[in-house]
């Protein structure tokens, strides 16, 4: 006899409360309302025009923002519904002045043909309240645009700058006639001057002439055709309005503003305190710049190469803010300030920096938490502490130092500790290239950092095996624009693998794993590039890494090399868009990844896979989220994770897998925004080399459909703004490789929810998004 399914019953208690939910999300309560007077309950903009709507709603968002305090309703979101305190009594003197403000707005955006004019009504509810609603009609009208725009400088230097620039001009023919866009144009034109010598050069000098008339429209004639030209011409200025801009110098200016001047003598405090008399001065002249410091904190060599303007050359503003953040950034002090002092009677100004050193030393200490369970598998929670040390002034040369310590556990079923691990970093920043170069372009040369880094971590995982790592490297990070570039050249690794009982069963049963957990020495160059990119609230994120080892250090002919040396090359690649819809987003993330260890590798045990640490792997909360960490794959297989034929953790050589992530708001709770999502995963690891394992295990683009795994799941986001706690809940869509017992489900479309719903479940808790957008 076939089971029958039951019909969904939906019982009236379960019905009242849908339908209370429903109505008190469209509610909103009011307390403590003025009695007995109309108050303001919800005000708009009504935006009329030629408008699309993205510009209707940027119009019209701009314009609430002008509206007088008085006429503004706020209301705050609770659960289901929103609750409004103390809302203003309303008074059309107050919609008048809210008139006022917009026709402002709109003005300074180039609209000056406006109409605006507004209609309320009142609604009475629960308990006598005289709700109010008032709805702007704005009728921004045709945008003004400048018809002829033209620089007139009394002065020929600078008319010249002006006119060799003009293609930076943030204004020009046909353009908005908008006080923003002048306004920005009168900036640019300052930094240009200041940019080019006159330090003293301000706002202030510059005044903008406007006209909105055609002085030939206002000549008398009497020729009845001139008259029809006349009026004609009067026609197409109301349907096109134009206006006439000039630029010019303010009548009466100082002349000592309009003075170039040159760099002279530039002075440096390093370490500048209140008060100094209680230390020694020691004076230092590095290429033209005396270092006066009194702590003996800094090597005076180091001060130069952060400022950006030399003796002798004219004043240029950008320079000088260049240094200024380039002192900021190097993180050695808390406060950097750059004064001039111009020689009377002189074009020559002498500079003198003064910087406040830092606390040398800070102090972190964190605890973190995760989970990650199944309904029938059980949980693993993991806990950890982390400490960390961190040196502003890392041998007196501003260079920067961090010391990490971490130690976690992760209990399984039964409080039994499973994972024990213990990881103790060091690494050294040094805000320039070393060597120092003079190849490398000086604009370049800003955005270098040069790492060392040491590492050392143990691993112990209950009755499998304990790993001691040890690992160096020297690399360099560089920026350019939306790029960011590292590399590590050498990057040396060591891994001492000591085997416990149960992994020697394991290895016995399925031979294969003996290829994967091994231990050795990896001689590796690693590089990788990040690129920024988007438009508005789009985002793009691309990065690429790649990791050759073996390429050079295996040329030498030695027994160690030859029997603990790895022989590979592995190159992954991701990419990450987050598309915003208003309020909501769409997430995307491919991931593709492939490992593949060279024929070159003497050892035969290292031949046919990376080392397990080096592979890829699926699952836990920021991946294939219906499946726990390290649980799928490779491929098809269909194993055990315990007992004697048992894998316990599924690694890959090849990875693939695409994310995508619906986000919504949901509501609020005290002040915290609460977020929805619905996503999907899919992807796998797999072997790559035939030898590597089973059929099934192994990549082959024939059985890529097959071998693909499928999972859906909602979530929801605690944001704290500063971090993200998120829940996901994820249920298995198709399972390519699930256990013996469950081999009759393996990719069946939503198998687990007619045979076994919960174990086809997973719960998954995390901070941040699963992705990096």
């Amino acid at each position: 006899m076939s089971a029958r399914h039951q019909p969904f019953k939906l019982s009236l208690p379960l019905l009242a409360a849908v339908l209370f939910f429903l109505f008190a999300s469209s509610c909103t309560i009011v307390k403590n309302y003025p009695q007995g007077q109309p108050f303001v309950y919800r005000t708009n903009i009504n935006v009329i025009g030629n408008f699309t709507n993205q510009e209707r709603e940027t119009l019209a968002s701009r314009l609430k923002g002008q509206l007088d305090d008085s006429m503004r309703s706020r209301s705050v979101s609770k659960v289901a519904w929103s609750v409004m305190k103390n809302p203003p009594v309303f008074q059309t003197a107050n919609a008048d002045k809210s008139i006022i403000f917009m026709r402002a707005l709109l003005k300074s955006l180039g609209y000056f043909t406006d109409t605006i004019s507004y209609h309320s009504h009142t609604d009475t509810a629960k308990n006598n309240q005289l709700q109010v609603t008032t709805t702007f009609d704005v009728r921004p009208g045709k945008v003004v645009r400048i018809d002829s725009f033209a620089y007139n400088i009394k002065q020929k230097e600078l008319q010249e700058l002006l006119v060799n620039n003009k293609k930076e001009a943030l204004i020009g023919k046909g353009a908005p006639f908008a006080k923003t866009a002048i306004s920005a144009e009168l900036d640019r034109i300052v930094d240009l001057y200041r940019n080019n010598g006159y330090m003293r050069f301000g706002r202030e000098e510059l005044i903008g002439l406007w006209d909105t008339l055609d002085v030939s429209l206002l000549k008398p004639t009497f020729d009845p055709l001139e008259q029809a030209a006349i009026l004609q011409k009067l026609k197409e200025r109301r349907q096109n309005p134009t206006a006439n801009l000039e630029i010019r110098l303010k009548p009466g200016t100082d002349s000592s503003k309009l003075k170039k001047y040159y760099i002279g003598n530039i002075t440096v405090y390093p370490d500048i305190t209140i008060d100094t008399s209680n230390f020694s001065r020691k004076e230092t002249v590095i290429d033209d710049v005396r270092v006066i410091a009194y702590r003996n904190m800094f090597k005076p060599g180091v001060i130069p190469q952060s400022i950006y303007f030399h003796k002798g050359e004219a004043y240029n503003l950008k320079k000088q803010i260049k240094t200024i953040n380039r002192f900021n950034s190097l993180g050695a002090w808390r406060l950097v300030s750059v004064d001039n002092f111009p020689r009377k009677g002189s074009d020559t100004a002498d500079f003198v920096i003064r910087l406040t050193p830092a606390k040398k030393y800070s102090f972190t200490a964190n605890l973190e938490g995760s989970r990650n369970q199944t309904a029938v598998s059980g949980n693993l929670f993991g806990l950890a502490i982390n400490l960390g040390l961190q040196n502003r002034n890392f041998a007196m040369a501003a260079n920067q130092s961090s010391t990490n310590m971490r130690f976690g556990i992760e209990v399984s079923n039964g409080s039994l500790v499973q994972t024990r691990q213990f990881v103790l970093s060091h690494n050294i920043y040094f805000p320039r290239p070393i060597p120092n170069t003079r190849w490398i372009p000086t604009k370049f040369k800003d955005n270098f950092r040069s790492v060392l880094s040491f590492n050392a971590a143990n691993t112990e995982r209950k009755d499998l095996f304990n790993l001691t790592t040890f690992n160096a490297s020297w690399g360099y990070e560089f920026q350019y624009k939306n790029k960011l570039f590292s590399i590590r050249l050498p990057n040396f690794e060591y891994s001492y693998l000591k085997r416990r009982p149960l992994l020697d069963t394991l290895f016995k049963y399925n031979p294969s794993l003996s290829n994967i957990f091994t231990d050795g020495f990896i001689s590796s160059i690693a590089a990788s590039m990040t690129i920024n990119g988007g438009k508005n609230k789009n985002i793009n994120l691309f990065r690429t890494n790649m990791e050759a080892s073996g390429l050079v250090a295996g040329l030498v002919k030695n027994k160690f090399l030859d029997d603990n040396l790895y022989r590979y090359i592995k190159v992954d690649a991701e990419f990450t868009r987050k598309i915003v819809y208003g309020k909501n987003a769409l997430a995307l993330r491919l991931f593709g990844g492939v490992g593949y260890e060279l024929n070159s590798t003497v050892n035969p045990q290292k031949k046919n896979n990376l080392p397990f640490f080096k592979q890829y792997f699926a699952g836990g909360p920021n991946s294939m989220r219906a499946w726990r960490l390290r649980r799928l794959g490779p491929g098809s297989v269909v194993k055990p994770f315990s007992g004697t034929n048992g894998v316990f953790e599924r690694y890959g050589d090849v990875q693939l897998e695409a994310n995508a992530e619906y986000r919504f708001p949901l509501f609020k709770i005290a002040g915290v925004q609460i977020n929805g999502a619905f996503f999907t995963d899919a992807g796998n690891v797999w072997l790559l080399k035939k030898n590597a394992g089973l059929p099934e295990e192994v990549f082959q683009f024939s059985r890529l459909g097959k071998d693909i795994a499928i999972g859906s799941g909602m979530g929801v986001r605690i944001d704290f703004d500063f971090f993200l706690v998120r829940l996901d809940f994820s249920h298995k869509v198709k399972d390519p490789s699930p256990t013996p017992d469950k081999a009759s489900l393996q990719n069946k479309w939503f198998g687990y929810v007619q045979k076994d719903f919960f174990r086809g479940t997973q719960f998954q808790l995390a901070i941040s998004y699963p992705f990096i957008l």
